[in-house]
């Protein structure tokens, strides 16, 4: 159910960052209170989910840093990261394949393209694989 909300608010935010390259502040929001639901529920390793979460935003600070992704998807995905765990970077590797497919096939390598959309398909692709884990 949480997943299902996540992925709901990840297609939004993905067509508000594709029609303006911005994405308004409620989506991260909105997926941080999803992820502290799923600590609620799950009851992960607290102190493992925010190591996770804080070690991601450094690395996604320093590519925001030198202008390689936007802050609307440092948010994001740094929203994500205290839900998912171990998984936020198994979206963040698919999300990159994604964009780097997107990028050649669009072929505009130095034009700024939004990132939003290649984390929405990577999340998409990461609960495809743990329900496929679960039903497989």
């Amino acid at each position: 159910m949480l997943d299902a909300l996540v992925l709901v608010v990840l297609f939004f935010a993905a067509l508000e960052d594709r029609r303006g390259m911005q994405v308004r502040n409620a989506y991260p929001g909105v997926l941080l209170l999803v992820s502290l639901a799923r600590v609620a529920v799950e009851r992960p390793q607290f102190l493992l989910a925010i190591t996770h979460t804080v070690v991601l935003f450094a690395v996604l600070y320093m590519f925001w840093r030198f202008n390689g992704i936007g802050g609307a998807d440092v948010k994001i995905l740094s929203a994500m990261a205290l839900g998912q765990g171990i998984g936020i970077w198994v979206v963040l590797l698919l999300s990159c394949a994604v964009f780097i497919i997107y990028a050649l096939v669009l072929r505009k390598p130095r034009e700024a393209l939004p990132f939003v959309p290649a984390v929405f398909v990577g999340a998409l692709l990461e609960t495809f694989f743990q329900l496929g884990g679960r039903f497989g």
